[in-house]
């Protein structure tokens, strides 16, 4: 018997529910409602076409039913950032037969949960692809999307992790393909991170040997001693040895944990790397501000022609503007910007909501489709206002 199928659920409850199957490439699945659709019956239904690792809904706040049957199917609900308007939900399942407003509402939640975990499904491809664990791709899958679990967490669930990031980095730099700095710096932090792992591991490994050999001493003069003629020295040097145990242990879970986020932004940094034809590379700042510019500057290694994903235009410096003229044409902005500072500014302002946006701490990627689009429909609305003053003054 094979692997089940991974699939995304989306539920609409009530006294009228319907559910929509979708598998993670978005194709339909299965599609129903019914008034005879109670907890476990629904459960029967859903488990016939597959595994579903994913529940979706349309409200922000998850209806008690649909956390109850995620518990029941040990799936993870995703729900959107607030509830779907009609009109939303309408125009994303056009094109697809459904047979009522339930149906509508479930396939419309599946929809949505998909595009929400779209890019953790992309880092998860780019994983197996250059790790080669492609065997274990759905299992992995699984695990990620369910569970909650990291994905080098869910490795190491499923397999004896094998260490590949050396190869990784000797190709992208024999061929050239990465030009961000920050990406060889990051590889060096996590073998460095390894290194002090690995140290801390023998050190707490000869104090728990120590410790060994102490309790057999202490064990042995107790048994020729009385209680009370007990040494209290070895008493206090068992204790010291015990703290260092301890603390020791404490550092190598947080190593363990850095180690874990670096490998995570390795992951992300491989999948921006692989989607570079298709997508624009934006370099990511918090504002337009003198001191934003000059902390990161040198990770950034801002050149002429980059976009800018800036998170509050509306903080500007005169001096972070000039060094920013020529370089940067475009900036995609996340908080509005104001008239007052866009229109002073030699800069292209693009409402990032209305571009799919993957970004990570630095770096961001948008399509390269997606953007042009953006600036054709500027460019044109800019001239259409040029012409509309122009006619004012001549009237």
């Amino acid at each position: 018997m094979g692997e089940k199928q991974l699939l995304i659920a989306g539920i609409d409850p009530g006294t009228t529910a319907g559910y929509a199957l979708i598998d993670l490439e978005g194709n339909i699945v299965g599609l129903n409602s019914s008034k005879e659709l109670d907890m476990n019956s629904l459960i029967s239904d859903l488990i016939e076409f597959g595994k579903i690792v994913i529940i979706g809904t349309d409200k922000k706040k998850n209806p008690g039913f649909v956390d109850r049957l995620a518990v029941k199917l040990g799936s993870k609900v995703v729900s959107p950032d607030y509830d779907l308007k009609v009109i939303e939900k309408r125009d994303v399942v056009k094109g697809h037969k459904t047979g009522n407003q339930h149906e509508i509402d479930a396939l419309a939640s599946a929809f949505f949960a998909l595009k929400k975990i779209k890019p953790l499904l992309n880092k998860i491809n780019v994983f197996v692809k250059h790790y080669g664990r492609e065997g274990i791709k759905n299992q992995l899958m699984e695990f990620v999307l369910s569970k909650g679990l990291n994905i080098r967490d869910s490795l190491e669930m499923i397999e004896e992790p094998k260490k590949e990031e050396t190869r990784i980095i000797k190709k992208v730099v024999e061929e050239r393909v990465l030009k961000e700095k920050d990406f060889l710096d990051l590889y060096n932090n996590l073998k460095r991170a390894e290194r002090e792992t690995s140290i801390l591991k023998m050190q707490n490994s000869s104090l728990k040997s120590e410790i060994k050999e102490l309790k057999q001493g202490y064990e042995y003069m107790f048994r020729k001693m009385n209680k009370d003629q007990v040494d209290k020295k070895m008493k206090k040097l068992l204790d010291f040895r015990e703290k260092r145990v301890k603390i020791f242990d404490a550092k190598l879970r947080l190593k363990e944990d850095d180690i874990g986020s670096l490998q995570d932004e390795i992951t992300t940094l491989i999948y921006f790397l692989a989607n570079m034809g298709e997508k624009v590379l934006l370099k990511k700042l918090g504002n337009l501000g003198y001191e934003e510019l000059k902390e990161k500057k040198d990770i950034l290694n801002i050149t002429d022609g980059d976009v800018l994903l800036v998170k509050d235009p509306d903080i500007v410096s005169d001096k972070a503007i000039e060094l920013l003229r020529g370089n940067v044409k475009v900036v995609v902005y996340q908080k509005p910007v104001s008239r007052k500072v866009s229109g002073k500014l030699p800069f292209i302002f693009i409402d990032g909501k209305k571009l799919k946006i993957e970004e990570n701490k630095y770096f961001a990627l948008v399509g390269k489709k997606e953007l042009e689009t953006e600036k054709r429909k500027l460019n044109m609305f800019n001239r259409v206002l040029e012409n509309y003053k122009k006619e004012r003054l001549l009237a």
